[in-house]
């Protein structure tokens, strides 16, 4: 059998936790989901928010509650999850794609001096493979930003927060460090934007919160996200070790930043992504296109207009990275990496 990129790391206390729900009669929204929020904003020492079912409708909230006019334009990275079209659908928005840096997958200065030069209203900042996007222009711009800190959670809980964020948003999806097998939890910013979105969590229906039975997973792990994180960073240490054998790379955050571990292993490819893709798989490891759930699904490169980015898109692909993988199995995505073709 050969190895998965995502494989939730779940012990027995972590189906005690969803069994105790199940016959607690608490499966629907209450109680759990509202203590996950609260828990989540804790651990990065943000303010309470809501948890809900879909990051689609996560994401419409947050932007719904800036009251931006239809057709506004929000400013977001060529490679930022697909459910950031969903939302702004859902708003009736317009998308203003930035381009990335080669280095890292993360807006490019150059790329977001370009935006504002046009009317935006908004950011929305994904942060790829637990690399922060850490942009004075973005800030100084006095715009609203929505941080996705999907895959930095962890790594930034001892991070200093310098306020500048609108909201915050934490998918918790199965790739995700932290997991509830489906949703997001929203968080807000300061005392305004507090005031701006309570209204609209109180409107929330029963089947846009985050079921009970999904939020008690959640619960547990946020109490187990550092000693994953830990565990995945010293897989994490073997693995770009192994690559620096091959004539490929992966993705740094080009600010010296610590802590920097993504769920799945990031290989930017040098020759045919098919080519490396099969001999991965005829070595028992499996990959994914990193890129395949982007914008790029959906629209046409030209429509983009993104270079470095539809250039990643073709040629990023992620290996496997989880805490329960074992010696053996890290040892083989050793070796495979390690001789790339």
């Amino acid at each position: 059998m050969s190895i998965p990129v995502y494989r939730p790391t779940l012990k027995r206390r972590d189906m005690d936790a969803v069994l105790t729900c199940m016959v607690s009669d608490e499966i629907g929204p209450g109680s759990l989901a509202d203590q996950f929020s609260k828990e989540l904003s804790k651990y990065l020492n943000k303010k309470n928010g809501a948890a809900m079912r879909s990051p689609a409708e996560a994401l419409a909230v947050l932007l719904k509650s800036l009251e931006l006019p239809e057709g506004s334009r929000v400013a977001i990275s060529a490679l930022s999850p697909l459910f950031y079209l969903d939302a702004l659908d859902m708003l009736r928005l317009t998308p203003v794609f930035v381009d990335v840096e080669e280095s890292s997958a993360c807006m490019s200065e150059a790329a977001i001096e370009k935006a504002l030069e046009g009317e935006i209203a908004a950011w929305v900042l994904h942060e790829p493979f637990g690399i922060s996007v850490a942009s004075d222009a973005v800030i100084e711009s006095g715009l609203p930003i929505i941080r996705d800190v999907s895959s930095t959670a962890v790594s930034l809980r001892e991070r200093e927060d310098d306020g500048a964020d609108a909201y915050t948003l934490i998918r918790t999806e199965y790739c995700d460090p932290i997991t509830t097998g489906g949703g997001a939890v929203v968080l807000a910013g300061g005392v305004k934007y507090r005031r701006q979105i309570k209204p609209l969590l109180e409107e929330l229906t029963m089947e846009m919160l985050m079921p009970d039975i999904n939020a008690a997973l959640g619960l547990v792990q946020v109490q187990t996200a550092e000693g994953l994180h830990s565990h995945r960073a010293e897989i994490y240490d073997l693995l770009a070790q192994g690559l620096m054998k091959s004539k490929h790379r992966s993705f740094s955050s080009g600010s010296g930043e610590e802590g920097v571990v993504p769920t799945a292993f990031p290989v930017v490819i040098d020759t045919g992504m098919n080519e490396v893709r099969q001999y991965a798989l005829k070595n028992g490891v499996q990959t994914e296109n990193a890129f395949a759930s982007s914008p790029y699904a959906r629209l046409q490169p030209e429509e983009i207009d993104c270079p470095v980015a539809a250039s990643l898109a073709l040629r990023t692909i992620l290996f496997p990275l989880y805490p329960s993988m074992g010696r053996k199995n890290t040892e083989l995505l050793v070796r495979v990496l390690s001789t790339l073709p």
